[in-house]
Parts: structure tokens; C-alpha cells; sequence
């Protein structure tokens, strides 16, 4: 500023200010003098970084006093005394840095306006920065949940600190000469291994790299055992829930909230390994809930990988969960089980509340959960009905249940017996529905290899012993015997344990012991006499007893139907073909076959007690062709 510029500003000064404050000049003129002398020698400060860098210093008329030049310090003069609104003097300065400060002296200058008349200059020393431990970061494993804290040499309230982790970077609050930088919005894996760097940066310039070097993070929390599973139906009062870790924990963040989102105030404590979640209220009724750990972190600092979500739902009052019996095939003496989701409340009178209807017996309670329904000596076949009521109290809570259950099922429809035992004591075992004059014999496994014809069987068996009150005509029975080789099907070979073919073991006028096959001639392929072998015997048996209406026999494969031509045998099997969209082979079955067929089991029954078989070769030696053939079957027992 220039010597007129000053003058200029004194004159303007003059003429505004008021008589009091020219006394208080006047009176602050005995103190210029010594001012004056002073003013001119630097006066020495030492930068802080850990708060306001201040030093004490008369200046006057502190609202003329300027800044003069750059120095990366801003100035500000302090404990100003004024009269009226005219400052006075100031008793102190303190120095704020504009930019990062540069270690060693610098040159800070305060003159009126700025000028270089009575220039008063401070000599600011700047020491190192405060340095960051590195330990405190590099080679350590750190907490995915938890700060991270790092110490400083002295506290700095100068810079600004940011962590980075595997390219994503979170920001470090100071407490003391202490960082503390939130891990946990870095969102890293635990158990993994990373490359990590502190910066350090002044007010938004160009950050400065302090420490690098890798990090691991802990591995995580681990929940061993939990008092509920996700998807529990809570049935008691209970509000607690307990889950226990692998390490004792430190802190937990939850929540408990209804399916509508409305939260459920909850308290949770923390007892060594254990948290504990206690709902403050109890939960009401038939509602669904999510409860989650959102957060879980052990004294080690090790935390949940994730959230862990559970969906609860509370119960309403008590329900049958589940009955021994299916649909059909209960035993005609029966020890049936009724077991509810939740205890009955004792007060019950079981009796009251539980029947059986459609044949005899009783319903007891067996525990506090399950009711015993004993069945006596039903009638084959025949169907009843187990009923529960609604309106039963829990023992567990204060609902009642709202429905009543309705079972529905039925008596087996028939029995077995066993025929006789293969080659290794297997038995062959036959099944019985109706009771009938005229019966119906069906067959399947004679070939070992020849699976499906077994399995299809066994497929009929199990819809007779549900359905045969419905399909099984009057006067007529049934019998069913799906393995006829159990050692054959065991070892998935077409003969015996005695390399025999049992359905070429049945005395027939053509019998022969050495059997044309596919593949040649098979030595004693026809056993060593007609029903030498265990096999042919049980069946040969009973058949004489039964002296069936119709056998029919299933074996594979090429979706052929043939008759062994005695009685009617051949116009029931071209009702069956027709019914299955097979061909029939009834006059050229060795030519379809490729070769001579001796001692046939068809055959014989024809021979020997003029019965008509007619015999089905399934389309594969696998599979189950019940849905297929089922219409067939059934009409067989009305031709």
C-alpha cells in the first residue's frame, strides 16, 4: 500500500471514529511506544497438529491488521478487546494452515492493511507429521465387523485418513491419537487375504500413501446349535431364542419383525458363547416372523459372513400332523397312531373328541401328542373312518383348534401266503382279493431278466389292496403272484440259481431237457425232469389248487400277445390286445420266438386241466407298465 493509500485510510479513520474511542487511544498511546520497538523482531511458534497453534502477542487496532503476503497460514489475531464496535487490541495470534504444511520454518506477517509499515512476522516452525502404526495394520487379522484402529505418534487434527481395501475405501474417524477406520462398509470376506493402504490427505489436496502391506481378515463366526430352524412353527409361549457359536461373544445387532414388516421390540444378552433373544411381549398368534442376525461379533472381532435369516410362524390351536396308515392296505388287526403338531391339554377328554366309525375298536391317548386307534378283526377290505373334532385346547398355548380332521381308509383287501422257496430259499410269495368261486391267476418273473413283468405285478398288488371292493366282480377272486424266479430277478439273469428256465420246466407232452434258445442249444436248459426245479413246483401247485378261470403271464419284451389255444384263450386275448395295441402271436409263436418252445407253463395248464392262459410280452425288461395295462387287467376278471 501506498503512502497516500495509508494517509487516505487515517483521515477516514479520523473522521468515523467516536470520542470515546480516541480517548481510549490516547490512553493506549503510552503503550506504542514499547509496541513500536517491538514489533519489528520475528516472534518464534511452534506448529501443532493436534489443535489451535497460538502464541501471545499485543496487537493494535486488530480489525486493520492483515495478513501480508503467502505463507500456507491463515492468521487470525484473538482475545480482542473493543469499545463499542471499535477493536482495540488483541492479546494472542493463532495460525491455521491453508494447505498441507510444509515442515520446517515458515514466515507468517501481520501489518496494518497488510502493508509493510509496522509488520509484525511470526516464525512458525512445522515438525514431522504424526506417523501411523504400521503393526496396527500390516500383517494382521482384522475384523470384518469391527473399526479397525490404528494408533498415531500424537493426536492430528490437521489430516484427513482413509483406509483402502481391496479397491474400496472407507473413512477413518480420530479419537485421541487413535484411528479408527469402519471396516464393516467395506463389506470383505472373511478368511481372505487382501492388500491394504492408509492415506492421509489435507483438506481435499492430493493424498499421501503412509502405510501398505497385506491383511487378512478373521475367519468367521461360527453358529454350532440353535433353538429354532428356519421355517419353525413356534407352538409354546416361549419368547426366547437361543443361539450358540463357536466363540464367546461380544456385541449382536437383531431384529424380530412380523410378515407386515411391524417390528417387534426384543432384548438380547450375551452369556460366554450363547446370545439369547427374548421377544419383551408375547408374540400373538397364528403370524408369521422374521428374526435376524443381522450382525454377530465375538471378542476375537470374528463376525457372521452374512446375515442369518429366520421365518417363524406362531401356531393356532392344535392339528393332526400326522397318522401311521395310508389309504388302504391296513392290517385287519391295527395299531393305527394319531399324532397332533403340539401337546393337548390334559384337561381333554380324548373320547369325546375322537372316533372311529365303519369297524370296531377304540381310540386311547397315548402321550400328550399321540392318540392310539386300535382296530379289532376288521372284515377284509372294508373302509372307515377316524375323526378328530375341533375345538381342542393346547397344552403348549391358549388357542383351540379351529377344524376338525377327517381320515379316510380301508382295510386290506386281500392276503399272501407263500407258495414255496427258490433254488437259495427265497420265498414266492402269493397274493389274495375276493372270495369268489372262479378265479383269475396272474403272473410275472418267470424269466429273470425280464424285470418288468415283476415290477408290474407288484404295481397291481398294491392297487388291489386299495381298490379291489371296486373292481373285483362278484363270485370272481384274484391271485397275484409277481415273482415267480426271486433268484432269477436277484441276479437279473433269465434262469435259476440252477441255470434252469423255469418256464420250460412244466411237463408237457414236448418236454425236453436240452432246450433250443436264441443263442443255441442250453444242456438240461429244461431241467433235468419236468418241474425238477423248486420254482416250477410251487407254481405247479398252485395252480392244480386254484384251477384258475384264466392265467394270464407277463413277460418281455416286444409288445406281443399270445394264447396257449385251449378253451377261449385266444378270443381273450384278442380283447387284451386290442385293449393294449399289441399284436397277437397266437398260431405262429415259435416263428415270431425264432425257435422251438418245450414245456411251456401255459402249455401244461392247457395239457393237463384244460385252462386258457394267454401270455403278455411287455414292450422293455424294465419299468413299470401298471397304467398301461390296468384297464386290460380289470376286464380280465369279467370274461
Amino acid at each position: 500500500m501506498t503512502k497516500p493509500q495509508i494517509r487516505q485510510k487515517l483521515t477516514k479513520l479520523y473522521h468515523h471514529l467516536p470520542l470515546p474511542a480516541w480517548i481510549g487511544i490516547a490512553v493506549l498511546g503510552f503503550v506504542v511506544l514499547p509496541y513500536g520497538l517491538v514489533f519489528g523482531i520475528s516472534k518464534q511458534a511452534e506448529f501443532s497438529y493436534s489443535g489451535d497453534t497460538c502464541v501471545r502477542q499485543l496487537s493494535l487496532l486488530p480489525g486493520i491488521q492483515k495478513q501480508a503476503g503467502e505463507s500456507g497460514f491463515e492468521a487470525k489475531i484473538g482475545n480482542v478487546t473493543s469499545i463499542g464496535n471499535v477493536e482495540l487490541f488483541g492479546s494472542s495470534v493463532c495460525f491455521t494452515p491453508t494447505k498441507t504444511p510444509e515442515i520446517g520454518k515458515n514466515t507468517v506477517a501481520l501489518s496494518p492493511y497488510g502493508s509493510w509499515f509496522a509488520a509484525k512476522k511470526f516464525t512458525l516452525t512445522v515438525p514431522e507429521a504424526p506417523t501411523a502404526r504400521s503393526a496396527d495394520v500390516i500383517g494382521k487379522a482384522i475384523s470384518t465387523a469391527l473399526p479397525l484402529r490404528i494408533k498415531l505418534t500424537s493426536n492430528d487434527a490437521i489430516h484427513d485418513y482413509r483406509l483402502a481395501i481391496a479397491d474400496k475405501i472407507t473413512a477413518c474417524e480420530q479419537e485421541a491419537a487413535e484411528l479408527a477406520c469402519e471396516v464393516s462398509k467395506l463389506e470383505l470376506a472373511p478368511g481372505t487375504a487382501y492388500k491394504a493402504a492408509l492415506y492421509r490427505s489435507f483438506k481435499g489436496e492430493a493424498e499421501k500413501q503412509v502405510v501398505q502391506g497385506d491383511v487378512t481378515t478373521l475367519l468367521p463366526l461360527v453358529i454350532a446349535e440353535a433353538s429354532v430352524a428356519d421355517g419353525t412353527v413356534i407352538y409354546d409361549l416361549n419368547k426366547e431364542f437361543r443361539f450358540n457359536f463357536d466363540q464367546p461373544i461380544k456385541s449382536s445387532d437383531v431384529t424380530l419383525k412380523k410378515a407386515d414388516g411391524q417390528e417387534v421390540d426384543v432384548d438380547t444378552r450375551q452369556e460366554g458363547k450363547t446370545l439369547i433373544v427374548t421377544a419383551k411381549a408375547d408374540l400373538p398368534r397364528k403370524a408369521d416372523y422374521s428374526l435376524v442376525l443381522n450382525q454377530v461379533v465375538s471378542d476375537s472381532g470374528s463376525a457372521l459372513s452374512a446375515p442369518l435369516t429366520y421365518k417363524l410362524t406362531t401356531s393356532g390351536g392344535p392339528k393332526v400332523a400326522g397318522v401311521s396308515v395310508g389309504s388302504s392296505g391296513v392290517p385287519q388287526t391295527a395299531k393305527v397312531t394319531i399324532t397332533f403338531d403340539q401337546p393337548i391339554a390334559e384337561s381333554v377328554d380324548i373320547t369325546k373328541v375322537a372316533r372311529l366309525a365303519g369297524v370296531n375298536g377304540s381310540v386311547t391317548k397315548i402321550s400328550s401328542t399321540q392318540l392310539s386307534v386300535n382296530i379289532s378283526n376288521a372284515p377284509l377290505c372294508a373302509a372307515f373312518t377316524l375323526t378328530v373334532d375341533k375345538g381342542i385346547a393346547s397344552g403348549s398355548n391358549k388357542e383351540i383348534s379351529e377344524e376338525a380332521w377327517i381320515f379316510k381308509s380301508r382295510i386290506i383287501c386281500g392276503s399272501s401266503s407263500v407258495i414255496g422257496y427258490s433254488v437259495k430259499g427265497r420265498p414266492i410269495i402269493a397274493y389274495y382279493f375276493g372270495s369268489g368261486s372262479s378265479t383269475v391267476l396272474y403272473t410275472g418273473g418267470m424269466h429273470g431278466s425280464e424285470r418288468s413283468g415283476t415290477t408290474t405285478m407288484q404295481a397291481w398288488v398294491t392297487y388291489l389292496q386299495a381298490h379291489a371292493a371296486e373292481v373285483i366282480p362278484a363270485g370272481k377272486r384274484v391271485v397275484v403272484v409277481p415273482n415267480t424266479n426271486p433268484d432269477g430277478i436277484a441276479a437279473n439273469t433269465r434262469y435259476n440259481a440252477n441255470n434252469v428256465n423255469i418256464g420250460r420246466n412244466f411237463a408237457t407232452a414236448n418236454w425236453k431237457a436240452d432246450i433250443e434258445t436264441s443263442s443255441g442249444v442250453q444242456k438240461n436248459g429244461g431241467g433235468t425232469s419236468p418241474t425238477s426245479e423248486p420254482e416250477s413246483k410251487a407254481l405247479a401247485a398252485l395252480t392244480r389248487q386254484l384251477r384258475p378261470r384264466l392265467e394270464i403271464s407277463f413277460h418281455s419284451q416286444g409288445r406281443l400277445v399270445g394264447a396257449n389255444k385251449f378253451g377261449d384263450s385266444v378270443a381273450i386275448g384278442d380283447i387284451y390286445a386290442k385293449m393294449v395295441g399289441y399284436k397277437t402271436m397266437f398260431y405262429d409263436a415259435e416263428g415270431v420266438m425264432g425257435y422251438p418252445m418245450t414245456g411251456e407253463y401255459e402249455d401244461w395248464m392247457g395239457e393237463s386241466m384244460n385252462i386258457p392262459a394267454i401270455l403278455i410280452e411287455l414292450p422293455s425288461a424294465s419299468g413299470n407298465y401298471l397304467n398301461t395295462q390296468q384297464a386290460a387287467l380289470i376286464r380280465m376278471l369279467s370274461v
